[in-house]
């Protein structure tokens, strides 16, 4: 499966990850759930860093079609010759369902990077979700303090695609 996106979507894609890992030959882990944002990154990274992305999946085991999900992810990356994993928790998520689930996430990603000494691990969070990020919290009341959108780097976790909208993701 060949790479043909835009080249100008590439060009872009590939200053955006240079000022958040500045390392070439840094091996990039992917986060990614079949979405379209996600397929857009997974793309879009191995067009500009071939060789150096792995990305992986995370199934909470929560719906009857992740499962079904985490194996397209599979097939895509097999495709393009991409490493992939499907991540799963060692418990059953309980409590509050989506801040557990986001717990579990990221630490399994964590430790999915560091078994395969990944620099950083990308997520495809956008404009897009920066803006429904600012709304919920306006909504919720939060003060200046609160107002802070997602950041474009959390230790080993980059979001290049903060810059970009939801359309354009889609496009590719």
């Amino acid at each position: 499966m060949q790479n043909a996106l835009p080249e100008a979507a590439v060009e872009r894609f590939r200053g955006d990850l240079q000022k958040l890992v500045p390392d070439n030959d840094a091996r990039l882990g992917i986060a990614v759930s079949g979405g379209p944002d996600s397929l857009a990154l997974l793309l879009l990274c191995n067009a500009t860093r071939p060789g150096l992305c792995h990305a992986a999946t995370v199934d909470h085991q929560l719906r009857a079609e992740s499962a079904r999900e985490a194996m397209f992810v599979s097939d895509i990356c097999k495709r393009l010759g991409v490493p992939h994993a499907t991540l799963t928790p060692d418990a059953p998520i309980s409590g509050s369902i989506q801040q557990a689930a986001r717990t579990e996430r990221y630490a399994l990603l964590e430790r999915w990077a560091d078994e395969k000494d990944l620099t950083a691990i990308l997520t495809a969070h956008h404009a897009d979700d920066q803006a429904e990020t600012l709304l919920m919290r306006l909504n919720r009341g939060a003060g200046i303090g609160g107002m802070s959108g997602v950041r474009s780097t959390n230790g080993r976790i980059v979001r290049p695609l903060l810059g970009w909208r939801r359309t354009n993701l889609a496009d590719i």
